[in-house]
């Protein structure tokens, strides 16, 4: 049975790929996601140079890495690091937050009566 080759070499860590998504682009300019969303369809409507250039692929959005340099006027470096919406590390919780539990929060009342009533009396 043929070995697998590993899918990303050492190489492909540090360059980035040729269409990023709308998580890394917004993690590229650090900026939200809505406006990033926001941006590439102003692009897409009107085709103007000061909106994030975006394309379709299938239904997903797409940032094609060259024009995205070009929009920001410099190399982007990879990986990504610092920014929550792509850090996909681990995170250590502190111990001065408590997890909010369902059991611990406390439900609505609820406007039903307990016992279905037929007729009134």
């Amino acid at each position: 049975m043929p070995t697998r080759r590993p899918r990303t070499t050492p190489s492909a860590a540090t360059t980035p790929p040729d269409l990023l998504t709308v998580a890394e682009t917004a993690a590229v300019l650090r900026c939200s996601l809505t406006f990033v969303y926001e941006s590439i369809h102003r692009f897409r409507a009107t085709g103007d140079a000061s909106e994030i250039p975006g394309i379709k692929v299938g239904r997903s959005l797409r940032v094609p890495r060259v024009q995205l340099e070009r929009y920001i006027g410099s190399a982007i470096t990879w990986p990504i690091v610092d920014h929550p919406v792509v850090d996909d590390t681990p995170r250590a919780v502190s111990d001065n937050v408590t997890p909010i539990s369902s059991a611990t929060t406390p439900r609505r009342p609820s406007h039903r009566p307990t016992e279905p009533r037929l007729f009134e009396s």
